[in-house]
Protein backbone atom coordinates (compact mmCIF):
# COMPACT_ATOMS: atom_id res chain seq x y z
CA UNK A 1 0.00 0.00 0.00
CA UNK A 2 1.31 3.20 -1.11
CA UNK A 3 1.16 5.57 1.82
CA UNK A 4 2.78 9.07 0.26
CA UNK A 5 0.57 11.66 -0.51
CA UNK A 6 0.93 15.60 -1.14
CA UNK A 7 -2.08 17.59 -0.18
CA UNK A 8 -1.36 21.37 -2.51
CA UNK A 9 -4.63 21.80 -3.51
CA UNK A 10 -6.20 25.06 -2.16
CA UNK A 11 -8.71 25.48 -5.14
CA UNK A 12 -10.84 22.66 -2.71
CA UNK A 13 -11.10 24.49 0.46
CA UNK A 14 -13.89 26.96 -1.12
CA UNK A 15 -15.71 22.98 -2.28
CA UNK A 16 -15.29 21.41 1.53
CA UNK A 17 -18.68 22.48 3.07
CA UNK A 18 -21.16 22.43 0.01
CA UNK A 19 -24.33 21.52 1.34
CA UNK A 20 -24.90 19.47 -1.23
CA UNK A 21 -24.81 15.52 0.63
CA UNK A 22 -22.79 12.65 -0.53
CA UNK A 23 -22.36 9.00 -0.17
CA UNK A 24 -18.80 7.83 0.78
CA UNK A 25 -19.49 4.44 -0.64
CA UNK A 26 -20.63 5.54 -4.27
CA UNK A 27 -17.19 7.27 -5.39
CA UNK A 28 -17.67 8.43 -8.96
CA UNK A 29 -15.85 6.69 -11.94
CA UNK A 30 -13.03 8.97 -13.79
CA UNK A 31 -11.68 7.48 -16.86
CA UNK A 32 -8.18 7.17 -17.61
CA UNK A 33 -6.08 8.40 -20.77
CA UNK A 34 -5.77 5.06 -23.10
CA UNK A 35 -2.32 3.04 -22.42
CA UNK A 36 -2.42 5.20 -19.00
CA UNK A 37 -0.23 2.88 -16.03
CA UNK A 38 -1.42 3.97 -12.40
CA UNK A 39 -1.44 2.64 -9.04
CA UNK A 40 -4.04 2.97 -6.07
CA UNK A 41 -2.84 5.36 -3.32
CA UNK A 42 -5.58 4.78 -1.02
CA UNK A 43 -8.91 3.44 -1.67
CA UNK A 44 -10.54 5.43 1.88
CA UNK A 45 -8.59 7.36 3.27
CA UNK A 46 -9.83 10.79 5.78
CA UNK A 47 -7.48 13.75 5.45
CA UNK A 48 -8.39 16.24 7.65
CA UNK A 49 -11.36 14.68 8.53
CA UNK A 50 -12.75 14.86 4.57
CA UNK A 51 -13.16 11.40 3.16
CA UNK A 52 -11.36 10.95 -0.16
CA UNK A 53 -9.36 8.32 -2.82
CA UNK A 54 -6.41 8.90 -4.36
CA UNK A 55 -4.68 7.76 -7.33
CA UNK A 56 -1.74 8.47 -9.34
CA UNK A 57 -1.36 7.29 -13.18
CA UNK A 58 1.34 8.25 -15.80
CA UNK A 59 1.00 8.46 -19.31
CA UNK A 60 2.37 9.69 -22.62
CA UNK A 61 0.29 12.82 -23.25
CA UNK A 62 1.34 16.25 -22.43
CA UNK A 63 -0.05 17.95 -19.63
CA UNK A 64 -1.87 19.91 -22.78
CA UNK A 65 -3.44 16.58 -23.95
CA UNK A 66 -4.50 15.39 -20.56
CA UNK A 67 -6.38 18.62 -20.51
CA UNK A 68 -8.27 18.12 -23.57
CA UNK A 69 -9.10 14.73 -22.67
CA UNK A 70 -10.73 15.57 -19.19
CA UNK A 71 -12.43 18.71 -20.49
CA UNK A 72 -13.85 16.66 -23.92
CA UNK A 73 -14.79 14.02 -21.28
CA UNK A 74 -16.74 16.53 -18.70
CA UNK A 75 -17.78 18.96 -21.51
CA UNK A 76 -15.62 22.01 -21.20
CA UNK A 77 -17.11 22.07 -17.64
CA UNK A 78 -13.71 21.21 -15.80
CA UNK A 79 -12.34 24.28 -14.24
CA UNK A 80 -7.90 24.51 -15.27
CA UNK A 81 -5.76 26.64 -12.82
CA UNK A 82 -2.39 26.47 -12.82
CA UNK A 83 -0.31 26.45 -9.95
CA UNK A 84 3.20 27.08 -10.49
CA UNK A 85 4.92 24.00 -12.65
CA UNK A 86 1.67 22.13 -12.27
CA UNK A 87 -2.19 22.55 -13.97
CA UNK A 88 -5.16 21.29 -11.62
CA UNK A 89 -8.03 20.51 -13.44
CA UNK A 90 -11.05 20.55 -11.01
CA UNK A 91 -14.50 19.46 -11.62
CA UNK A 92 -17.83 18.61 -9.57
CA UNK A 93 -19.92 15.46 -9.74
CA UNK A 94 -22.92 14.90 -7.77
CA UNK A 95 -21.66 14.91 -3.79
CA UNK A 96 -17.66 14.70 -4.60
CA UNK A 97 -14.98 17.42 -5.88
CA UNK A 98 -12.64 15.85 -8.34
CA UNK A 99 -8.97 17.00 -9.21
CA UNK A 100 -6.00 16.05 -11.21
CA UNK A 101 -2.98 17.43 -10.36
CA UNK A 102 -0.85 17.63 -13.60
CA UNK A 103 2.64 17.56 -14.40
CA UNK A 104 4.95 17.24 -17.23
CA UNK A 105 5.97 17.73 -20.38
CA UNK A 106 5.82 16.80 -24.01
CA UNK A 107 7.74 13.50 -23.08
CA UNK A 108 4.53 13.24 -21.07
CA UNK A 109 2.47 13.56 -17.66
CA UNK A 110 2.32 12.93 -13.94
CA UNK A 111 -1.37 12.91 -12.74
CA UNK A 112 -2.58 12.54 -8.85
CA UNK A 113 -6.55 12.12 -9.39
CA UNK A 114 -8.38 12.99 -6.02
CA UNK A 115 -11.74 11.89 -5.22
CA UNK A 116 -13.18 14.34 -2.41
CA UNK A 117 -16.56 13.91 -0.60
CA UNK A 118 -18.41 17.28 0.22
CA UNK A 119 -19.04 17.72 3.12
CA UNK A 120 -22.93 18.77 4.34
CA UNK A 121 -22.07 20.00 7.51
CA UNK A 122 -18.61 20.56 9.93
CA UNK A 123 -17.12 18.00 11.35
CA UNK A 124 -17.38 16.31 14.41
CA UNK A 125 -13.78 17.52 15.60
CA UNK A 126 -10.55 19.62 14.57
CA UNK A 127 -7.72 17.14 12.86
CA UNK A 128 -5.44 15.71 15.47
CA UNK A 129 -8.08 14.77 17.67
CA UNK A 130 -7.35 12.22 20.42
CA UNK A 131 -3.35 12.20 19.39
CA UNK A 132 -1.09 13.86 21.74
CA UNK A 133 -0.06 17.82 21.07
CA UNK A 134 2.35 19.85 23.31
CA UNK A 135 0.93 23.42 24.07
CA UNK A 136 1.01 26.10 21.32
CA UNK A 137 1.71 23.43 18.84
CA UNK A 138 -0.45 23.30 16.03
CA UNK A 139 -1.89 20.43 13.60
CA UNK A 140 -0.84 21.07 10.09
CA UNK A 141 -2.48 17.58 8.47
CA UNK A 142 -4.24 14.23 9.93
CA UNK A 143 -4.40 11.76 7.56
CA UNK A 144 -6.68 8.52 8.36
CA UNK A 145 -6.05 5.56 6.28
CA UNK A 146 -9.24 2.92 5.95
CA UNK A 147 -8.36 0.46 3.60
CA UNK A 148 -5.28 -0.51 5.24
CA UNK A 149 -5.70 1.04 8.72
CA UNK A 150 -2.77 3.74 10.06
CA UNK A 151 -2.79 7.38 10.37
CA UNK A 152 -0.55 9.87 9.64
CA UNK A 153 -0.46 13.36 11.51
CA UNK A 154 2.08 16.44 10.99
CA UNK A 155 2.20 19.30 13.32
CA UNK A 156 4.19 22.46 14.05
CA UNK A 157 5.78 22.78 17.97
CA UNK A 158 7.66 25.88 19.23
CA UNK A 159 9.54 23.66 21.24
CA UNK A 160 13.44 23.06 20.26
CA UNK A 161 13.67 19.51 18.42
CA UNK A 162 14.97 18.02 21.94
CA UNK A 163 11.97 19.56 23.67
CA UNK A 164 9.56 18.20 20.93
CA UNK A 165 11.24 15.04 21.62
CA UNK A 166 11.39 14.53 25.13
CA UNK A 167 7.93 16.18 25.46
CA UNK A 168 6.41 12.97 23.12
CA UNK A 169 8.44 10.18 25.01
CA UNK A 170 6.83 11.06 28.49
CA UNK A 171 3.26 11.72 27.38
CA UNK A 172 3.33 8.34 25.49
CA UNK A 173 5.00 6.41 27.87
CA UNK A 174 2.02 7.42 29.99
CA UNK A 175 -0.22 6.09 27.59
CA UNK A 176 1.10 2.48 27.55
CA UNK A 177 3.61 3.64 24.79
CA UNK A 178 6.79 1.73 25.19
CA UNK A 179 9.88 3.50 23.46
CA UNK A 180 11.47 0.85 21.14
CA UNK A 181 15.08 1.76 22.54
CA UNK A 182 16.74 2.18 18.96
CA UNK A 183 16.70 6.17 18.96
CA UNK A 184 18.06 8.96 21.26
CA UNK A 185 18.14 13.10 20.99
CA UNK A 186 20.62 15.17 22.11
CA UNK A 187 19.72 18.86 23.47
CA UNK A 188 21.30 20.62 20.23
CA UNK A 189 20.08 18.40 18.08
CA UNK A 190 18.08 19.65 14.92
CA UNK A 191 16.47 16.65 13.92
CA UNK A 192 15.27 13.26 16.05
CA UNK A 193 13.60 10.22 15.53
CA UNK A 194 11.59 7.94 17.61
CA UNK A 195 9.85 5.00 17.43
CA UNK A 196 7.30 3.04 19.90
CA UNK A 197 5.48 -0.36 20.43
CA UNK A 198 2.00 -0.59 22.13
CA UNK A 199 0.27 -3.74 21.44
CA UNK A 200 -0.22 -4.46 17.90
CA UNK A 201 0.65 -1.17 17.10
CA UNK A 202 3.68 0.76 15.79
CA UNK A 203 4.41 4.47 16.01
CA UNK A 204 7.45 6.03 14.56
CA UNK A 205 8.03 9.67 14.40
CA UNK A 206 10.50 12.27 13.27
CA UNK A 207 11.30 16.03 14.88
CA UNK A 208 12.82 18.42 12.22
CA UNK A 209 13.70 21.90 13.28
CA UNK A 210 12.36 25.04 11.12
CA UNK A 211 13.21 28.73 11.43
CA UNK A 212 10.93 29.26 14.50
CA UNK A 213 9.29 25.64 15.54
CA UNK A 214 10.39 21.78 14.89
CA UNK A 215 8.37 20.25 12.23
CA UNK A 216 6.75 16.72 13.68
CA UNK A 217 5.69 14.01 11.78
CA UNK A 218 4.17 10.35 13.40
CA UNK A 219 3.34 7.58 11.27
CA UNK A 220 0.89 5.00 13.57
CA UNK A 221 -0.26 1.53 12.11
CA UNK A 222 -1.12 -1.99 13.21
CA UNK A 223 1.40 -4.77 12.40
Amino acid sequence: MVRSFTFSLPLLLAWLLSPQPADAGNWPSVPLPEHAQGELVSSHMVHNNVPMRVSRFHTGMSPAQVIGFYQRHWKGQAKVTEFGDRQIIAYQQGGHFITLDVRGGSSGSQVQLGITELLGREPGHAPGHGFPQPERSQVISDTRYHDNPGRTIALESPQSTYQAWEWYRARLQQQGWKDDGQHRCSVMAVQCQAGYQRGSEVLSMTFNRAAQHTEIVANQMRR
